[in-house]
Formats: C-alpha cells, structure tokens, sequence
C-alpha cells in the first residue's frame, strides 16, 4: 500500500493548486481534477490508472485495500487504479487529483 508522504517533504511553498501544478511539468502530461467537498460526507473517488491525491485543506480518510488511510492538509499518497471510497471530516476536504496523461495514453496503444 502506497504512504501517506508529507507535502513539505517535495515542496518549502504552501500547498495551493498551483503549487501542485508546478510539482507536475510539463503540465500538459498531466490532468489535473480540482474537487472540494463538505463535512462528513461519503464520496467515491473512481479511477482507471494510477493517480496522486493531495490534500489542500481540511481532512479525509480513504479506504485503501480495507485499510482506512487517513489523510490532513498538505498530505498526498500515491495510489492505483480502481475505486476508493473518501470520508471527509468535520470540516469538509478540498482535493487535487493528478494523473499523468503521458502514462494513461501509452497505456492505450
């Protein structure tokens, strides 16, 4: 199971959407899904390659394999293909997803 990898580890700027776009150059080899989501819900998050997820704010808890992943701000993990349902916590949590498009074409032919 992929870790929970700290935002600080990769970047000295604050987490923002454009700070993880600029973590993935060129950036047109990479899609990137901005989503926010309010407190205490039950999301599916749904994928048919491999992404990363960053936690911009708030806080979240994936079920991975049937382990609960919890994630904080300025937090990502890497994971696979596949289906991941995402509680938010108390205060809702605003996500970037981040696929690599250079991957997922290849991963066509």
């Amino acid at each position: 199971m992929s870790q929970v990898q700290s935002w600080s580890d990769i970047s000295d700027t604050s987490i923002s959407e454009v700070a993880v776009r600029q973590q993935h150059r060129p950036s047109e080899n990479f899609k990137f899904y901005s989503n926010t989501y309010e407190a205490n819900q039950s999301i599916t998050i749904k994928a048919s390659h491999g992404f990363r997820l960053y936690v911009l704010t708030g806080s979240c808890a994936l079920n991975v394999n049937g382990q609960v992943v919890e994630l904080e701000a300025e937090q990502f993990i890497q994971l696979k293909d596949g289906s991941y349902v995402c509680d938010t916590g108390s205060e809702g949590v605003s996500i970037v997803k981040v696929f690599n498009a250079a991957k997922s074409t290849a991963a066509k032919k």
